[in-house]
């Protein structure tokens, strides 16, 4: 039995998911620059500006107005940036994840798009393997680990519902929100 699934190419569908992986990147590149700034949280110094046709976008100085050097880019050149960092995030998420609940230690991840790095913390320590896996230091090494943990969660959420379990179905899709493989939906504001 073939389970490879043969779907029509939309190129909407494509320019979403670029799109997404655009802003993605715009601001996993203003993180990293507020963290060299020495902000461990947003002090709103950067904001990004896409053009009207999302074509080309730029990271500019709230203060000024000014273009940070090296940022105005083609809408695929920051889809290359977010791409790899956004499987990046869902791996060290994921992992993070792991290992706080077989140790009960707090874990924190970081990376930065600028420098290439991503990596885990344990009180300030990095996290270099959990014995039996070696965790890598950059967004490239996360990222590739990051690609099946998002296929295998996409599989668990199709098989629940296609058996109809819905309890199933609302542990899957609330890990991926945790890891950041879907956005939590938005609130209907219809419901009264």
């Amino acid at each position: 039995m073939n389970n490879v699934r043969k779907t029509a190419v939309d190129p909407e569908k494509i320019l979403k998911k670029e799109k997404g992986f655009m802003v993605f990147g715009l601001k996993s590149w203003i993180k990293a620059l507020e963290l060299a700034n020495g902000h461990r949280k947003s002090a709103g110094e950067f904001r990004y500006v896409v053009a009207a046709d999302a074509s080309t976008a730029k990271v500019v100085r709230v203060s000024d107005g000014s273009v940070v050097e090296g940022t105005e880019r083609s809408r695929s050149e920051w889809a290359a940036v977010g791409k790899p960092a956004r499987l990046a995030s869902i791996a060290l998420r994921a992992t993070k994840d792991e290992i706080e609940q077989a140790s009960a230690e707090r874990i924190e991840y970081s990376f930065n798009v600028v420098t290439g790095e991503a990596f885990l913390t344990a009180r300030g320590v990095r996290v270099t393997s959990n014995g039996d896996t070696a965790y890598g230091a950059t967004i490239a090494a996360w990222a590739a680990a990051g690609q099946p943990i998002e296929q295998a969660l996409f599989q668990q959420l199709t098989a629940a519902r296609e058996w109809g379990n819905k309890s199933a179905e609302q542990v899957t899709r609330d890990k991926m929100i945790k890891y950041g493989v879907i956005r939590k939906p938005k609130a209907d504001d219809t419901a009264a």
